[in-house]
C-alpha cells in the first residue's frame, strides 16, 4: 500500500513538473468515473447503458490523449508568448518582451495580461533549467 501511494504521488509530482497535473487528473478521473460506472452498469446485467458508459471513457481518453481537452500550461505559455516548441531562454525573453509591450497597463494593457506573459515566460524558462 506505501508503495502504491509513493508511485502515486511521484506521478502527480512528475506531472506537476510538467505542467500536465490538473488537465490529467480531469482526464483521468473521468475516465475512472465512467469505467466504473459501466462495470456497475454491467454488474446490474444493463449492457447497453454500459457499453455506452465504457465508450463514452474510451472517447474521453482519446481525446485527451490526442490533445483534444485542454491545453497544458506549457502549450498555453507557447502559444500566449508565440514560441516555438525548442525555443531556448534569448527567444523565450525576446518574446515576453514583444507580448509585454501590449500586455502593460502603461502600453494599454491591464494588469492580468502583464501577470499572464510573465508567468508564461517564468513557466517556460523554469523547464528550460530544469534539462
Amino acid at each position: 500500500m506505501l508503495l502504491a501511494v509513493l508511485a502515486v504521488l511521484g506521478l502527480a509530482w512528475w506531472l506537476h513538473q510538467r505542467g500536465e497535473l490538473l488537465p490529467s487528473l480531469k482526464r483521468w478521473g473521468a475516465v475512472a468515473a465512467l469505467g466504473l460506472l459501466a462495470l456497475r452498469l454491467l454488474e446490474t446485467g444493463k449492457v447497453i447503458p454500459a457499453a455506452i458508459a465504457g465508450a463514452a471513457a474510451a472517447f474521453w481518453w482519446y481525446a485527451g490523449k490526442q490533445g483534444l481537452g485542454e491545453f497544458s500550461a506549457v502549450k498555453r505559455a507557447r502559444l500566449l508568448l508565440g514560441t516555438p516548441d525548442d525555443a531556448d531562454a534569448e527567444a523565450i525573453h525576446a518574446a515576453w518582451r514583444r507580448r509585454v509591450t501590449t500586455a502593460h497597463p502603461d502600453a494599454g494593457g491591464d494588469a492580468v495580461a502583464m501577470q499572464a506573459a510573465t508567468d508564461a515566460r517564468d513557466l517556460l524558462l523554469g523547464r528550460l533549467r530544469r534539462r
